[in-house]
């Protein structure tokens, strides 16, 4: 049974009457003019949390006081209260507790919006997928060039015409979630003179004569995703693209999410970052108890688009940033651009600046692929710690094992190699191995702690740790390893398993955390 929405409203009239009809929300009303004293108001608040559990979102319509205060900072979780903007104050504002739990406040027009608003962002969990272009049909009168490049793009070159002109189609739908906000985010380049417009129809029962509503947009609208307002009822994304102009129309993904509006990106507090060839990144950053190290996590590969280990880095009690690469099939190994890969360290950067840490107070991480985005970028970054599992580096050569050692398995290599070299050949190959290597060998890791999981048969990078080994013991790196038989996918209980195991043994020995591990 999927876990229930649990809001909290202090103050104003009770809206948990606008929700009795919604089966996956929990509203609880908390009137402070019922209790005779502050110390009340606070058991109130534990006693249901004790018996219901924590709260996904608060939301305050009453005069700051300490005494509400003090009961956020038992009920209240980072990115999870908002305050009505009528009662926002600069008392809120100066007050500790809203920087360490980033409580923010709410504005709206008026009440059916704020209903609205309250509706489209209570829901349980996460949620995105994405079309592939290989699902892309161009239109048989189109009289240029239409090349696949592998699962990451379809690119047009041509003459489109003087008028918008029907280009595309796709033979598979989105789904259009009944009572969910739907973001839409297609990803595409455009060169020479190319104007385009996406068509995208809801259908109720995905046939053409049960068109609900229709949102045509041109691509010069689409520097932010388009969002679906919310309806009751479930219905067929049927898309479609229209094009004019001279030049080349580079499709790729056409990805789509539950919203959470303002609040998040997948999650309250999710943020996401595109560069101007609208290459993406999600980022979440969590103030944890503010004391070092900054814990960042690179997630490894997924389909499903979201956010991937907060729990696990939520048990730490440090402040922690979640990074993801949602970009072709399951991610593109963090490589990119050079405005995506500083954008990446600017995130970081930001995160040490928030909580005032050092540079070195910073702990970068990730599984599979995962590991390569926390030693690429720990390497430019010299953290005082580099937990990894199950490392990935040699990502050409990951590609070049496919068709002999893993066929027709983990193909996104080839489409990471297609990115960004441009080619499948030996050189390409050679050259996509060395951007990591340069990084490495131009580092500084004197004074930075690894501790690296890996599997002793891994079939996609065989010899990753072999290689890092000897480069890390020459910097006078202090590494800490677990070698573990099977090949990569054989035994991730294990790895993650020392994965964490390593964490608590940094955070104890280099920052003096007592961990669960010490306990």
């Amino acid at each position: 049974m999927a876990r229930k929405f649990r809001v909290l409203q202090i103050g104003g009239h009770d809206y948990g009457p606008h929700f009795e009809d919604d089966k996956n929300t929990d509203w609880d009303y908390l009137n402070p003019q019922i209790f005779s004293n502050y110390e009340d108001y606070k058991r109130a608040v534990k006693d249901t949390i004790y018996v219901h559990g924590q709260f996904n979102l608060i939301f305050v319509q009453t005069p700051f006081s300490e005494g509400l205060m003090e009961t956020l900072e038992v009920a209240s979780q980072p990115y999870t209260t908002y305050v009505d903007s009528q009662f926002w104050d600069d008392q809120f504002e100066a007050h500790p507790l809203v920087t360490q739990r980033i409580i923010r406040p709410l504005e709206y027009k008026d009440l059916n919006d704020l209903y609205e608003k309250l509706k489209s962002v209570t829901f349980s969990g996460q949620y995105g997928d994405k079309l592939s272009p290989k699902f892309c049909m161009v239109n048989p009168s189109f009289q240029g060039t239409a090349d696949y490049v592998g699962n990451k793009a379809l690119v047009l070159s041509g003459d489109f015409g003087e008028e918008m002109t029907p280009i595309l189609s796709w033979q598979k739908h989105l789904f259009y979630d009944e009572g969910k906000v739907i973001q839409v985010w297609p990803e595409f380049t455009l060169s020479g003179n190319v104007e385009v417009e996406f068509v995208f129809r809801l259908i109720s029962s995905g046939t053409a004569e049960n068109i609900v509503e229709e949102f045509v947009v041109s691509h010069h609208d689409l520097a932010t995703p388009l969002e679906i307002p919310r309806r009751t009822h479930d219905a067929y994304i049927v898309l479609s693209a229209r094009a004019k102009g001279q030049g080349s129309f580079e499709m790729g993904a056409i990805h789509k999410r539950w919203s959470r509006l303002e609040m998040g990106q997948f999650i309250l507090g999710g943020q996401r970052y595109a560069d101007a060839n609208r290459d993406e990144f999600i980022h979440y950053f969590n103030p944890g108890d503010m004391k070092p190290p900054l814990n960042v996590y690179f997630s490894g590969y997924r389909s499903a688009e979201g956010f991937e280990g907060y729990f696990m880095m939520n048990r730490f009690k440090a402040p922690f940033i979640l990074i993801g690469d949602p970009r072709i099939e399951g991610g593109a190994f963090y490589l990119g651009s050079e405005e995506y890969e500083s954008a990446i360290k600017q995130v970081i950067q930001d995160g040490l600046n928030r909580l005032g840490f050092a540079p070195d107070e910073l702990i970068l991480s990730g599984l599979s692929m995962g590991s390569f985005g926390a030693l690429y970028y720990g390497a430019q970054l010299n953290p005082a710690g580099i937990v990894v599992g199950k490392p990935l580096i040699n990502i050409g050569t990951v590609a070049e094992n496919m068709p002999l050692l893993r066929p027709e398995d983990f193909g996104t290599a080839l489409d990471v190699l297609l990115k960004n070299e441009s080619g499948l050949k030996q050189e390409d190959i050679d050259r996509l191995n060395q951007k990591f290597w340069q990084k490495i060998e131009a580092a500084d890791f004197s004074n930075t702690t690894f501790a690296i999981s890996y599997m002793q048969h891994d079939d996609y990078d065989m010899h990753a740790f072999d290689m890092l080994l000897p480069i890390l013991t020459r910097q006078h790196a202090r590494v800490m390893s677990r070698g573990v038989p099977g090949r990569h996918n054989d035994d991730s209980p294990t790895i993650t398993s020392w994965f964490v195991n390593f964490y608590n043994i940094i955070l104890e020995s280099r920052f003096g955390r007592v961990t669960q591990r010490a306990k």
